[in-house]
């Protein structure tokens, strides 16, 4: 398994692994039916971000994109302090540490930033085992927005907000 920064080039492959995730369960904010992104809209999506210092990791497996981790840094004065990710690996890798060493990455990248002093991230209450990897890195809960999502079947999941500072 290869950890590494997101390329232009990755931007179809990266499309393929979002379709795969957002259909793969109810862990994400996109349902499989609202993910539209053409091929140039990612390759501008990339482009930006590299523009912006934010951090895209991909994880490959025999060149195929298995997992990814944005983050953003705050864009304004007052949370440029701030930096906000998220994750999403698929199924199959799960369970073996791939999370925990991208979430590792963007620690150490997090540090070396002069101006981030805070990594904050926001996870379904039901998601018992991403918090479980993000409590066991050192972030905190911090808040809770409830029945903060409304999935198809009109069930609800609140919202937990964590952070950790570095």
């Amino acid at each position: 398994m290869i950890i590494r920064e997101a390329r232009i080039e990755d931007a179809e492959a990266l499309l393929k692994h979002a379709k795969k995730v957002y259909g793969e369960g109810r862990n994400l904010l996109t349902s499989p039916e609202e993910f539209n992104v053409t091929v140039e809209q990612e390759v501008q999506w990339l482009k930006d971000n590299m523009e912006k210092g934010h951090l895209t990791l991909v994880a490959e497996q025999a060149s195929n994109i298995v997992g990814m981790l944005n983050a953003t840094k705050g864009s304004r004065k007052r949370v440029k302090h701030i930096c906000m990710f998220g994750i999403s690996i698929q199924e199959e890798f799960c369970n073996n540490g791939l999370g925990s060493k991208m979430i590792h990455r963007l620690l150490d990248w997090a540090k070396e930033d002069k101006d981030i002093e805070k990594v904050c991230l926001e996870v379904f209450a039901h998601n018992e085992r991403a918090i479980h990897v993000y409590e066991k890195l050192g972030f905190k809960v911090e808040g809770r927005k409830e029945r903060h999502v409304r999935f198809e079947d009109g069930t609800y999941s609140d919202e937990l907000l964590m952070g950790q500072f570095i």
